[in-house]
């Protein structure tokens, strides 16, 4: 384990900790139920009784089931035995002494995230398991634990914090999801709208009716998707912190028949960082006035003040593993009428009115980014930005992309905007792994938030006023599906898409084509998020016919060498199985978000991918749909 803490002494640090800090493992009532109506089943008389008693109470054991959703409840603590106690000194993650569950990051210092904590101690522990939990393990694949400290003012608590698993990473599944923009002010939004239409009626109401008739024909006119403005608010919304909760309770299904061992959430886990409506002496950059709050309390199904069409949770039964998104480090709010936002949330122009009020937002500062946004993130809910595990031989690597960039214009204008990308420690982390821990036949899996590969949805504007006076070409990055290009016969260098397509737009601003050449050598998929889209592609070898790309224009023409020939398709309908996926990969994946859609299409939400490994091999990463 790893303590940060203000005492200098370790004899003094040791006392603070020796017989204070206890594991928790974390249970399911359904399991529980299960035990006791086994007891109660070769006792005849026993089970008379119990049917007598669900009788005078009007239950039955089905109901008794359903009553017990998947519900978490903690068991009997364990206590710990503390082997040894060290100093933990700050490594870089390029240095090759950096271990990921001790190694301190110099930028949890920096942000006094810990406040006057600043001492880090590597504790070696060991524990041994109860009857209890050796008994849910017989039924379960995994438990996990929480970290309780007692401490003199309070008790801390680190919530599913330790997971043992009996998998042997042979056969497992786990789950890729992205974009959750979970926020406070998701939950509000729908009681705002309800209560500004009750007080505003007749004429001026018919009047944003009106207006926004008119914006519906410039959508159509636009290719926008038009609204469903015969629906009522109830069924249009879409709230990212519900759209979270329904799938916390997909996921628990899913643990329940062991078909699942974890979940990578790959960033914009929430919209921004403090909460929007908070007077401003409190707008401070800590944990409580923050939306990491309202994210930790959706995954553990805490408290939460109860509005006007909010989802009833459940606490997640599963592990989860987490790499933040360029959202992830803006600290403010935005009005949801900038960009079209209103339209991701399945409201009119006139109820995007509504919020003003209540959210007013200032230009200015929706643009900002500050890493202090991250702050309530490592305190709370990871402290690592990148990191490695290796399960069996496959091999997970997550890695942080950054925040917004700005050194792409044309992408932030169009609403695609780069990310700052990989530092060159990054690259270096990459290649120590590459030397020392990654092996031949190994599974790798690469998790970022912004996308490695990104075309644009048409050709360059030259190609399409060719096409105009007479010269058929293809135009759309849907027309170059390589199985479509495949029947028409075409030749193998005429499938790819680089060699038509800006395929850096909006991608990763620093260190691009290393980033594409490791995807391309070590990399069975690589999965991103980012644009709230589905695409996918392939990468193959260009054999020396290498296509290139400008840097950042129109900043920069610095062309740079693309390392890897790629193809478009829907890769994870078309290859099912392990032989097919092994011939045709590497992948690079974009699935499309949880908590919002597209701006074109706004009903493409609630998506996530389901990976699965068969016999140590990839056998399928398709996308799924929440309400399909």
């Amino acid at each position: 384990m790893l303590f940060i803490s203000n005492l200098n002494d370790l004899k003094i640090f040791k006392e603070h900790i020796n017989n204070k800090i206890q594991l928790v493992p974390i249970l399911e009532y359904k399991w529980k139920l299960k035990l006791f109506t086994k007891k109660i089943k070769p006792d005849k008389k026993e089970r008379r009784l119990l049917k007598k008693s669900f009788k005078k109470s009007r239950l039955s054991l089905k109901s008794l089931f359903r009553e017990y959703k998947p519900r978490a409840f903690r068991g009997a603590p364990i206590s710990l035995n503390i082997l040894g106690i060290e100093k933990a000194k700050i490594t870089k993650i390029n240095d090759l002494d950096y271990d990921e569950y001790t190694s301190p990051q110099k930028y949890l210092i920096t942000h006094q995230v810990y406040k006057n904590s600043d001492i880090f101690y590597k504790v070696k522990v060991e524990f041994v398991l109860t009857k209890e939990i050796l008994k849910f393990l017989k039924n379960r694949n995994f438990v996990m634990f929480d970290i309780l400290h007692e401490r003199e003012s309070k008790l801390r608590i680190n919530y599913h914090s330790i997971v043992i698993s009996k998998q042997n990473w042979k056969n497992f599944c786990f789950v890729h999801a992205t974009d959750l923009h979970i926020a406070e002010r998701n939950d509000k939004i729908y009681e705002i709208i309800k209560k500004w239409k009750k007080v505003f009626r007749g004429d001026y109401l018919d009047a944003m009716l009106k207006e926004q008739e008119q914006e519906v024909k410039e959508e159509k006119r636009k290719l926008f998707r038009p609204l469903e403005a015969h629906k009522p608010l109830k069924k249009r919304i879409i709230n990212p912190n519900n759209q979270f909760r329904r799938f916390i309770k997909i996921i628990n299904k899913k643990v329940l028949q062991d078909e699942i061992d974890f979940i990578a959430l790959t960033g914009d886990l929430i919209d921004f960082s403090i909460s929007s409506k908070i007077p401003k002496e409190l707008r401070l950059f800590d944990y409580e006035h923050s939306n990491w709050k309202v994210f930790k309390n959706i995954v553990l199904n805490l408290p939460q003040k109860k509005r006007k069409g909010m989802k009833k949770g459940e606490e997640l039964l599963c592990p989860i593993f987490t790499i933040p998104g360029n959202h992830d480090y803006r600290p403010f709010h935005y009005d949801i009428r900038w960009a079209g936002l209103y339209r991701k949330m399945g409201l009119k122009a006139f109820e995007a009115l509504a919020l003003n009020d209540k959210l007013l937002a200032l230009p200015i500062s929706a643009i900002i980014k500050s890493e202090k946004s991250l702050i309530g993130y490592w305190s709370e809910i990871n402290p690592s930005l990148d990191y490695f595990l290796k399960l069996g031989k496959s091999n997970f690597i997550f890695l942080n992309t950054g925040a917004d960039s700005y050194k792409n214009l044309s992408d932030l204008i169009t609403g695609h905007p780069s990310l700052t990308g990989l530092k060159n420690k990054q690259i270096s982390y990459l290649v120590n792994l590459i030397r020392n821990k990654i092996q031949q036949g190994d599974n790798t899996f690469l998790f970022l938030h912004g996308p490695v590969i990104n075309p644009k949805k048409k050709i360059g504007l030259f190609k399409r006023i060719k096409h105009k006076f007479g010269k058929k070409i293809l135009t759309r990055i849907d027309e170059f599906k390589e199985s479509i290009l495949k029947k028409l016969e075409k030749k193998t260098s005429n499938l790819r898409i680089d060699k038509k397509f800006n395929v850096k737009y909006g991608t990763v601003s620093s260190n691009w084509e290393n980033l594409v050449e490791f995807c391309k050598e070590y990399c069975v998929l690589t999965m991103t998020g980012h644009t709230h889209t589905l695409k996918e592609f392939r990468l193959g070898d260009p054999e020396n016919k290498k296509s290139v790309v400008l840097d950042a224009p129109p900043f920069s023409l610095k062309k740079i060498v693309n390392p890897a020939a790629i193809f478009y398709d829907t890769y994870s309908e078309i290859f099912a199985n392990a032989k097919d996926i092994e011939q045709f990969g590497p992948f690079v994946v974009q699935t499309p978000a949880l908590g919002l859609g597209g701006y074109r299409s706004p009903r493409l939400v609630g998506a996530y991918r389901e990976i699965i490994v068969k016999h140590g091999k990839l056998s399928s990463f398709k996308v799924k749909y929440m309400h399909r």
